[in-house]
């Protein structure tokens, strides 16, 4: 996986979002990342084919799928807080 997979746009906002979240819907993550709705489904789908997230549907009424980090995903978003928190130092 090279790194400019990641450079699309709200991959790493998406990664961070669930890394804080622990898992959310598409609604959850269109009302909070800052980026366009075309944008984020695109982004799902990169980030489902690299095995960063997947999508865990519900068995019951009401039926949603939520998406949430696989095991590589949360690696990677563990380094992303972690600069993100460096940066918040100032």
């Amino acid at each position: 996986m090279p790194l400019s997979d990641l450079e699309k746009a709200a991959a790493l906002q998406i990664l961070a979002y669930l890394s804080k979240k622990g898992e959310a819907s598409r609604t959850d993550l269109r009302h909070n990342i800052d980026a366009a709705i075309k944008t984020i489904y695109s982004t799902l789908r990169v980030l489902m084919r690299l095995n960063l997230i997947e999508e865990i549907s519900s068995t019951k009424f009401p039926f949603t799928v939520k998406i949430r980090l696989s095991d590589k995903g949360r690696r990677v978003a563990e380094h992303l807080v972690e600069i993100e928190r460096v940066l918040k130092e100032g």
